[in-house]
């Protein structure tokens, strides 16, 4: 298993303080633990392989191992926030930085559009942008390479998701305007969700013994009532949810 060698410094950015750490592989990840609950480290793994199967462009991912001392001897927040035991760990995008509203015309329609309903299908409100701020948990890498990576799953499966809220708020709202779907795209989406679903027991089974323990005494995430409601809109019901 990945392990994390030394805690860099906290991120810039992040509800759930991220740190920036360097693992065993050589490679620099930003980490996420305590802060981030339980739930939350659920999500983010499942999520990261959902958006993964789904054709998203993810970073590279893996559930990593810090130790408790490396955490307590850095202090300050590692030791409050982030801890030991199992963390998820997202490696860091060089020359990336989070999207910005004018940088929106530079990416792809059709790449917009599938973030948009992939969000749509795992109820994610966490994806805000407009030209007075958001926070649209997207990288924009700047370089020659230039390009979109989808990030921080933490909030999807919303309990209180809104569809108007969504339609509302959503970073690439504007690519559905006035937008028609046909049947032969509606059956690509769905067979999309359904090669993203295939990848669920897997991802489920290599999640950490600690998570599901703590998962089973809080009783904050449902795996069933979740892979249920997928299943259904990847048979259709996701098109009950457009505006």
């Amino acid at each position: 298993m990945l392990e994390i060698e030394e805690i860099i410094r906290p991120a810039h950015q992040g509800r759930t303080t991220p740190f920036l750490c360097n693992a065993s592989d050589g490679k620099a990840y930003y980490v996420k633990g305590y802060a981030a609950s339980v739930a939350g480290l659920i999500k983010e793994w499942m999520g990261a392989n959902l958006a993964q199967a789904f054709g998203l462009p993810v970073p590279p991912f893996k559930i990593a191992l810090l130790d408790d001392r490396l955490a307590a001897n850095y202090g300050g927040l590692a030791a409050s926030e982030l801890k030991g035991g199992h963390v998820f760990a997202s490696k860091k995008v060089a020359s990336a930085t989070e999207l910005k509203f004018e940088t929106l015309k530079k990416i792809n329609t059709l790449l917009q559009l599938n973030v948009l309903m992939f969000d749509l299908w795992v109820e994610n409100l966490d994806r805000t942008l407009t030209e007075k701020g958001g926070n649209p948990n997207l990288l924009w890498k700047t370089d020659e390479s230039a390009g979109l990576y989808v990030i921080d799953h933490n909030l999807i499966f919303d309990d209180e998701f809104n569809r108007t809220d969504f339609w509302t708020t959503h970073v690439f709202k504007s690519v559905f305007i006035n937008k028609q779907y046909d049947a032969v795209e509606k059956l690509d989406f769905e067979a999309r969700m359904n090669k993203a679903l295939a990848c669920w027991q897997s991802a489920w089974d290599n999640i950490p013994e600690e998570w599901i323990e703590l998962n089973d005494d809080t009783q904050c995430f449902d795996p069933g009532k979740h892979l249920q409601r997928l299943s259904n809109e990847a048979k259709g019901d996701i098109w009950l949810k457009l505006p």
